[in-house]
């Protein structure tokens, strides 16, 4: 989408193919995939969701068209895959190393292996995360790998330090930038703060009554003030950002 994004008004046409209905609605939920979607085709940028790429159709290794898995065809010059990533790992099947049933190493709090004198860190592993009962994750982000990398140094040099960070992202599309902070993959709920329309909102992530994430656009600094709460250990409630007043929580926090 960043891709896409750049390209808009530069490019004679662009267009974005995804698998789901609205783009972002597995991190951000469907009412700001909307709202995300709607500012790119303002943009010109035209979508075919629930749909794939069957094809790439070209001559001597220049595309000319991609062929979709409902049998239409774009006219293309370009064609950029965004596909994720596996763990390269293999070469450690036979190490003794953990991995768990995705290739990913598993990790403690520490950093550390199964074999004491083996740390690792970054978008391989499988960790500890705090804030869901310390559930082995895996989260591919710099600002997460930063934090392995220190936490695993600080153990290796005997200063015993456990991970408590907080995952944080960002990203900036058409000069708005969407702010997130948390861990919520299996959230029940949006509750939306403030005017999604003008692209200036809070949305918080729940699961019954605790809020697991929040993400917001023009609305600072609420994703800072989410990320200090979460990591002070201070539970966000559902109550509390339903109510009149719903960033009660930052007084609680004492921030």
């Amino acid at each position: 989408m960043e891709v896409a994004a750049f390209l808009a008004g530069r490019a004679a046409s662009v267009v974005v193919i995804g698998h789901s209905q609205v783009p972002f609605a597995r991190v951000l939920g469907d009412v700001v995939g909307k709202m995300l979607m709607k500012l790119f085709i303002e943009k010109g940028v035209d979508f075919y969701n629930n749909n794939s790429v069957k094809e790439l159709v070209g001559t001597d290794g220049v595309l000319s068209k991609v062929v979709l898995k409902d049998g239409q065809e774009l006219e293309a010059d370009v064609c950029v895959i965004g596909v994720g990533v596996t763990p390269s790992t293999d070469f450690l099947s036979e190490s003794g190393l953990e991995l768990n049933s995705t290739k990913h190493l598993c990790v403690d709090k520490h950093m550390r292996t199964n074999n004491e004198d083996v740390y690792a860190g970054g978008d391989i592993v499988v960790f500890p995360l705090f804030l869901c009962e310390n559930s082995p994750v895996n989260i591919q982000h710099w600002q997460m790998s930063h934090q392995h990398g220190r936490i695993a140094a600080l153990n290796m040099v005997g200063k015993v330090t456990e991970i408590q960070s907080v995952p944080f992202f960002w990203t900036t599309m058409f000069g708005k930038s969407v702010r997130y902070t948390g861990y919520a993959v299996d959230f029940d709920d949006v509750i939306v703060q403030g005017d999604i329309d003008e692209q200036k909102f809070v949305a918080y992530f729940t699961k019954e009554n605790r809020v697991l994430a929040v993400a917001s656009m023009n609305f600072d600094p609420i994703v800072s003030q989410a990320a200090e709460a979460m990591s002070s250990g201070q539970m966000i409630t559902k109550s509390q950002v339903t109510s009149d007043d719903h960033k009660c929580w930052i007084a609680s926090a004492k921030l």
